[in-house]
């Protein structure tokens, strides 16, 4: 599949996007090798659309795929991508949360598309960041299990990814309510101590040079 992803004979390539679903059909339980074609034709930018909006519909709508299938498409669509593919990749993602909004309601995929929007945070505008992480917090906190699993799954990012719990302490500052209603108190009060002790840590202090670059002491 990533090397078929890469053909631009139009017959050929509708051919390959029947094999991606026979694949998916064979092999419900890996995401991995149909989200890596999925990703390799966005690179292909708007051309790729005739493509891919008829393959993950059918994915989502006809026949929907099993959890790991959405998660991995999740991933996928949440990245940042490069340029040329950010709006399909928009496009593809809706038609994603959509389905999940109305009839998969997986917090797996939900889930996942947390993570890849803090992964992606530094690599695209930050309004389209805060809007990913919104979306998946207003799907995820629908139960108590999926609130839960939000609130423990933003902390963590936080704690991992460099400049993301800056991010999150901005946007409760601008717009609490909005966001009272996503961020549970005791996960806001943890994203906040982290990003202070974050702040808060000295710098290292950078060794005296060595004349003539000996590394033997003085």
């Amino acid at each position: 599949l990533r090397a078929l992803a890469g053909l631009d004979t139009p017959a050929l390539a509708l051919h390959v996007a029947g094999l991606v679903r026979e694949y998916i059909d064979a092999h419900p339980e890996d995401g991995t090798h149909a989200a890596e074609y999925v990703d390799l034709r966005l690179e292909h930018g708007p051309a790729a659309r005739a493509l891919l909006l008829p393959l993950v519909t059918g994915l989502l709508r006809d026949r929907p795929a099993p959890p790991p299938v959405r998660s991995a498409l999740a991933r996928v669509l949440a990245g940042a991508g490069s340029t040329a593919s950010r709006p399909l990749r928009a496009e593809l993602l809706e038609v994603l949360l959509e389905f999940e909004q109305t009839t998969g309601r997986d917090p797996d995929v939900l889930d996942a598309l947390l993570q890849a929007a803090a992964a992606g945070a530094g690599a695209r505008p930050e309004i389209r960041t805060r809007a990913l992480v919104h979306r998946a917090g207003m799907l995820l906190v629908r139960t108590p299990e999926g609130a839960a699993r939000f609130d423990r799954r933003l902390v963590e990012l936080a704690r991992d990814v460099p400049g993301f719990a800056a991010l999150v302490i901005r946007w409760l500052a601008d717009a609490p309510q909005e966001w009272a209603a996503v961020v549970g108190p005791s996960a806001r009060r943890t994203v906040e101590a982290l990003e202070t002790s974050r702040r808060a840590m000295p710098m290292p202090m950078q060794a005296a040079g060595r004349e003539h670059g000996s590394l033997r002491p003085a």
